[in-house]
């Protein structure tokens, strides 16, 4: 068992030195892979590292790694509680899923709340 941990391991690393030194990254964005470079100043750009995998990226600056299924967008805080987790964004919009009540809910900059059960005060 040792030693095929140890052959994982190398072979990884063999794996990832052939990434970079080919020029290409593990990073796609919209069918698009980076060089190592891009990745580099697109790191540099946002502040943050990006984790390898296959995203889609929309004009707001929000994001799907469809290799993980993680989502997000730039510029937002991701919120945790004992009660759920949620993101609020740089724009003022934030929404929350409550695991206690089972529902999402959200809030919009111009002050429109919603409900995932269909409610909107807008």
């Amino acid at each position: 068992m040792k030693t095929i941990s140890i052959i994982a391991v190398l072979a990884i690393s063999l794996l990832v030195q052939a990434v970079h030194a080919s020029g290409w990254s593990n990073v796609a964005i919209n069918g698009q892979r980076l060089t190592v470079a891009q990745l580099q100043q697109l790191e540099i750009a946002i502040g943050s590292q990006i984790a390898p995998g296959a995203y889609l990226v929309d004009a707001q600056g929000c994001w799907a790694n469809l290799s993980t299924g993680e989502v997000g967008c730039l510029g937002s805080v991701d919120t945790h509680s004992r009660y759920g987790s949620g993101e609020r964004t740089s724009d003022g919009s934030w929404n929350h899923y409550s695991n206690s009540a089972g529902m999402g809910v959200g809030g919009t900059s111009d002050g429109c709340i919603y409900t995932t059960t269909g409610w909107s005060n807008c």
